[in-house]
């Protein structure tokens, strides 16, 4: 009896060890190892021109992938994937399908997309205008004899074409400038309901005179 302890406790530092590396080494080979899966993945299309989605079909895409099986455990826990659509769909808005390419999905490095079911998605699309509007900010506590100079001064706005004649403003972002040392300068950010660029104008606070 003796003997068997003396033998299980010898060297024990090493025989742990041992089993520590065997342990690794099997966690990395079974997730390096190659699998094929199929997922099925909630999909966003993301307009790449004047235009925006107002509705797509069919909303889940089926995948079939093949990788790591770490990077596929990871893709079965995404939200979503979004991918984006070309520059130009149509000339009218309404319903347009879209053949679908693998190189349209980006799924990870290790990740190849082997198959698409169904190969195309339909997206309803809604041609846009662009208007150019002034910029007005959306300061308080400026200091009294300051000017505020807008670089640019005015952004360009995506609108449905139903809108081109009504009025539509965008300000910046609410800065409170309570104390602020001049000359001074910012960046701030563009609020609208809409899609504006560009998204961030720069603003310089100084006294009239220094203008």
């Amino acid at each position: 009896m003796k003997g068997i302890r003396e033998l299980l406790l010898n060297n024990l530092h090493l025989k742990v060890l041992a089993l520590i590396f065997a342990l690794l080494f099997w966690f990395l080979a079974t997730n390096r190892e190659i699998a094929e899966t199929t997922l099925k993945l909630k999909v966003e299309p993301v307009p790449g021109g004047n235009y925006r989605v107002i509705d797509y079909r069919p909303k889940e895409l089926t995948f079939t992938v093949e990788g790591y099986r770490r990077e596929l455990s990871r893709l079965k826990e995404l939200p979503k994937i979004s991918f984006r659509l070309p520059s130009e769909l149509s000339k009218e808005s309404g319903w347009v399908r879209l053949p679908l390419k693998k190189e349209d999905f980006y799924l990870g490095s290790s990740v190849k997309i082997k198959k698409i079911s169904p190969p195309f998605i339909e997206v309803k699309i809604e041609k846009l205008i662009k208007r150019v509007v002034p910029i007005e900010v959306n300061f308080v506590g400026l200091p009294e004899g300051a000017e505020v100079v807008l670089n640019p001064s005015y952004a360009v706005v995506s609108l449905p074409e139903e809108l081109a004649k009504v009025p539509i403003t965008v300000k910046t972002e609410k800065v409170d400038l309570t104390g602020i040392k001049l000359p001074a300068t910012l960046v701030v950010s563009l609020e609208s309901k809409f899609q504006v660029e560009p998204e961030r104008v720069e603003v310089k606070i100084v006294k009239r005179e220094e203008r």
